[in-house]
């Protein structure tokens, strides 16, 4: 549980590094501040305080979408210069001449950006997919039209043409599922290259005002510098971009326009699947075909209602292959464009640092359409089953209002799901998911320019009682809460809070599921302060955090976090929290030195400590770490950590048994990466763990080749190997047989093993672009996970002051496959726990944007999965075993046409 200052410093310097933009086609560049009096009243106001531009009402034709800015429109348009380096000399002029200039009219808004460069030849331009981050110049405007200085829209183009556009909220955050629908053309030139933009008001939401005002900022990367510029000047020091942005004046009578953009879909399929012949669900063949469609309503000039009818996700990448060996559920990112726009104003984290604490939040948009729950038909020889649950509608509406209150509402349908089972000759069908319907409601106020605010969420999940009941899961489940938020000290110091409340309802079947899952294991027998109650037909909880933040405002920053969730807390219904029942005090404190020096560009160090105590008081961690990183002039990055903790108490190891106290740790990463502008740049990363007393040991090395030959290609290569030793591995729980006892008296035993686990997977990605609307797409992940158990333990005495105390060794042997266990009181056996994962995910996409927002995808994946008991094979012969394995094959079609009645 690391809070490490780089994981929120990164996330900062990814927020403001896309910065870049600009413009006049064919001229020579011009003096700086206006060295010629008649030509002041053409420049952008750049003295103290925030820059302001005018924006001019075009009275005649619109320009031209060309890139040719020499249309006599844009004489007429003030211009924004003077751009100021945020990489690599914050602070100093940038190295090249940008300009920016905006015009309006009732339908879109127009910038032309000119960027001069003394060395033409030397531009990039990476062609790749749209969004696609690559090695490129590029210029950005963002636009924050609601002026509420938190908000905004960015939009960029490289000289290639290719798009990139985001969402920004929280002033420094992005969604890059945010898709607009706008237009743009470049030229490259003697002089350096041009950027035309039509972005359409319906893409951007604004007040109903006679007269406003709106933020704006204008960006350039000059990629073979690794300089990124700004024109109203931006800091690494501080996570803040909106709220740094200059002012748009100017703007007079915009008439929000219709906003009506609907987009039908049709997808046809076509599966092959693999399997044994005689599985009467098999067909080695099948094809279908559906349509469906998303529809976006504007209310009002700043309210959007998104609506989604039958949503097709077919296109969406796997999930990444992975064993799973602990009591906890896997975070898995969304993937799916409806759920990805727009995640912003839905996003609540309760959890702490970066990490798996980042992935906590009020609203876990996979729990929509998520895989179904329930078990297959009993005693089937063979089964049919969902692999996840179908969405049968969704809708959003957010937006801003005038007044400063963002809103966020969100609710989808999802139908019932069922598996057939092959039972005794014939089909028995159950339900493994009932139908169920999800909401989440996100309001907030801002108050100070949105320096602080004031914020409620509430998130409910409603299941068909009848199909719930049976799977014992909750008919209902409510959360919500408030948060607020306060800067001070010129934004540099934060300060947020939050506090929710839980309730879950159901059968005592379900609540007795709810109390004794890994979240709680409220029957625990040494937890005296909770209680299981299998009467219990409801759950009540409360959690809440208070966080103290220097983030900006000097190369010291430094935190405060205190986390508290009471044991009744549940969110998982439509959230996402491995654990309740903790208090949690964190402390931070880190140096950054963000400008250059003589010898590195950048570099910081920081520690951390960290406590959690349960409820009732007992202590379960102390630890900490220190780590660094340093960036040389050369674009070389070095890292480094060791993090350690000492005697802790876990209270979920044993699973609803006693809790027990861990032992100490000490562990540790070191890392490398090459200069991002290479034609061939590798990453490499390695962590370990050691735990002397018990004998385990994990070490985990990882890397990324990319490879990028042309403009138009790029491959990736990312191999990851661990070894893991582990000496206290649950493996289950045994019926002990001893002399005498008979079906009533016997005993159960807690069996833990010693497993050695290797892993070798492979990521490969090839990406390669004909035009910036034409892409083809490879993506593939062979993954082998290998686990060996080389001796067996029991539990001793949980709390014992030595290991050896706390796990003891079992007398074991296998005979026929079947591993069997001298115990104290007897003798127990059990399958072998050994294993072998296969698994190979891949996937091809080419994507043709043949008109703005429609879009035609070609599809093809393949799947490989096995998993057997061939433990102690080396990763590598499973490597060879894994395309020996039958495969499944997808091919879908599927087009999208994009309108606006």
């Amino acid at each position: 549980m690391g809070f490490r200052a780089a994981g929120l410093l990164t996330a900062a310097l990814l927020a403001l590094g896309l910065l870049g933009p600009g413009l006049l086609a064919g001229q020579e560049p011009h003096t700086p501040t206006g060295s010629d009096p008649s030509a002041t009243h053409n420049l952008a106001t750049q003295g103290v305080g925030p820059r302001v531009l005018e924006a001019v009402r075009i009275t005649g034709d619109p320009p031209r979408i060309d890139g040719d800015l020499s249309d006599p429109v844009w004489a007429a348009a003030p211009v924004a210069h003077g751009f100021v380096q945020l990489e690599p000399r914050e602070g100093a002029p940038a190295s090249e001449r940008t300009e920016a200039r905006v015009l309006y009219d009732d339908q879109a808004l127009y910038v032309a950006v000119r960027a001069w460069d003394s060395s033409p030849d030397s531009i990039v331009a990476q062609l790749t997919r749209r969004d696609q981050p690559s090695y490129s110049d590029r210029v950005h405007v963002v636009v924050d039209s609601y002026f509420d200085r938190r908000t905004a829209f960015h939009f960029a183009v490289n000289p290639a043409g290719v798009k990139y556009d985001a969402y920004r909220y929280d002033d420094h955050r992005e969604d890059p599922g945010w898709d607009g629908v706008w237009e743009v053309a470049t030229r490259v030139d003697a002089h350096g290259w041009t950027a035309e933009f039509r972005i359409p008001l319906s893409q951007l939401r604004f007040s109903g005002a006679a007269e406003q005002d709106w933020g704006i900022n204008f960006g350039r990367d000059i990629a073979r510098r690794n300089e990124t510029s700004s024109w109203a000047p931006l800091s690494t020091t501080e996570p803040a971009m909106v709220s740094r942005a200059g002012i748009l004046q100017g703007l007079r009578d915009l008439s929000p326009p219709t906003r009506i953009e609907v987009l039908p879909y049709s997808v046809a399929r076509l599966d092959r699947i693999a399997g044994a012949d005689e599985n009467p669900f098999r067909s080695p063949t099948e094809g279908s075909m559906e349509v469906g469609a998303d529809v976006r309503v504007g209310l009002t000039s700043n309210l959007t209602l998104d609506l989604t009818l039958n949503p097709d996700f077919g296109q969406v990448e796997a999930d990444p292959a992975q064993v799973n060996l602990s009591a906890f559920e896997t975070f898995l990112p969304e993937r799916r464009p409806f759920f990805q726009e727009g995640a912003g104003i839905f996003r609540f984290g309760i959890g702490i640092g970066d990490g798996d604490g980042e992935n906590q939040s009020l609203f876990y948009s996979r729990r929509i359409g998520r895989a179904p729950q329930g078990p297959n038909p009993g005693g089937a020889a063979w089964t049919d089953r969902p692999d996840r649950t179908r969405i049968l509608a969704a809708g959003k509406l957010s937006g801003k209002t005038e007044s400063g209150w963002s809103l966020g509402f969100l609710g989808a349908s999802t139908g019932e799901a069922a598996a057939r089972g092959w039972v005794d000759g014939e089909v028995h069908s159950v339900s493994v998911e009932p139908r169920s319907h999800y909401g989440v409601a996100r309001v907030q106020r801002d108050f100070r320019g949105g320096e602080s605010a004031l914020g409620v969420i509430a998130t409910t999940a409603v299941r068909e009682s009848g199909a719930a009941d049976l799977l014992r899961l909750h008919r209902e489940a409510v959360t919500g809460g408030v948060d607020v938020r306060h800067r001070f000290r010129e934004g540099a110091v934060e300060i947020h809070g939050s506090l929710l409340g839980s309730r879950v309802s159901g059968t005592p079947d379900a609540l007795a599921r709810t109390q004794q899952g890994s979240a709680r294991y409220f029957q625990r027998p040494d937890a005296e302060h909770v209680r299981f109650d299998p009467t219990a037909t409801s759950l009540v909880g409360w959690s809440g955090k208070v966080e103290l933040l220097k983030m900006g405002g000097g190369p010291w920053r430094f935190a405060s976090l205190t986390h508290f969730r009471s044991p009744g807390f549940e969110a998982n219904d439509l959230g996402f929290m491995p654990r309740a029942d903790y208090v949690a005090q964190v402390g931070y404190l880190g140096y950054l030195q963000a400008h250059p020096g003589e010898r590195l560009r950048r570099w910081s160090l920081n520690s951390n400590v960290w406590s959690q105590w349960d409820f009732g008081g007992t202590r379960q961690e102390v630890a900490g770490n220190v780590n660094g990183q340093i960036t040389t002039h050369g674009n070389r990055t070095f890292f480094a950590g060791v993090r350690g903790s000492g005697e802790g108490f876990s209270p979920t190891l044993l699973r609803g048994g006693p809790g027990l106290v861990t032992e100490p740790l000490l562990g540790g990463w070191v890392g490398f990466g090459s200069d991002a502008r290479q034609t061939l740049q590798v990453n490499l990363n390695t962590n370990w763990e050691v735990r002397p007393a018990g004998d385990s040991r994990t070490l985990s090395t990882s890397g990324t080749l990319r490879w990028r030959p042309s403009t138009r290609a790029t491959f990736r290569a990312g191999p990851t190997f661990s070894r893991r030793i582990e000496d206290r591995q649950w493996v289950g729980r045994v019926s002990v047989h001893g002399s005498g006892d008979s079906e009533d008296t016997r005993r159960v035993e807690t069996i833990l093993g010693r497993l050695e686990q290797s892993t070798l997977a492979l990521t490969l990605r090839a990406e390669t672009a004909l035009t910036p609307d034409l892409s083809l797409q490879f993506h593939a992940q062979p993954f082998v996970s290998t686990g060996r158990y080389t001796g067996f333990r029991r539990v001793g005495e949980p709390r014992g002051e030595r290991y050896e105390d706390r796990i003891v060794p079992i007398p074991w042997e296998t005979q026929e496959g079947r591993v069997h266990l001298s115990l104290p009181n007897g003798s127990a056996a059990m399958d072998d726990p050994g294993f072998r994962s296969l698994q190979f995910r891949s996937n091809a996409v080419l994507r043709w944007e043949f008109r703005p927002g429609s879009t035609l995808y070609a599809v093809w994946s393949q799947s490989r999965l096995g998993v057997d008991g061939q433990e102690g094979l080396k990763p590598a012969r499973g490597m060879d075993d894994l395309f020996s394995i039958r495969p499944d094959n997808v091919l879908m079609l599927k087009i999208s046409y994009w309108f606006n009645p």
